[in-house]
């Protein structure tokens, strides 16, 4: 897995295998670009959010000294919630408040 496309790829396959785990529906973005990766829908209670997944091999530190990934997990101003995933880890890196967003404290 070399190219930033298949980290990307993979990442995202992850990050949807996780929330199948936690009983949503998710509906992949089958386009090669676009405003989002993913809609999740809890259909326990109808509700649902866009989700943009932006993966890391490893965490790394940039040149100003922050973590490479320390921002990316929140709402971006478009109400897209934008979801870290690091490979090897267990789960994505969610913001605060998305599950109580989906119903699912």
């Amino acid at each position: 897995m070399n190219s930033t496309a298949h980290t990307g790829a993979a990442g995202e396959l992850t990050v949807i295998t996780y929330f199948l785990s936690m009983g949503l529906e998710v509906f992949r973005n089958v386009a090669y670009t676009g405003p989002v990766d993913m809609f999740l829908y809890n259909p326990a209670n109808g509700k649902s959010l866009p989700v943009d997944v932006k993966s890391f091999r490893s965490p790394y530190f940039k040149q100003d000294g922050t973590l490479s990934q320390s921002k990316c997990s929140r709402q971006r101003e478009d109400g897209v919630w934008l979801i870290t995933y690091v490979h090897g880890e267990a789960a994505p890196r969610l913001p605060e408040g998305f599950w109580e967003l989906l119903g699912m404290e």
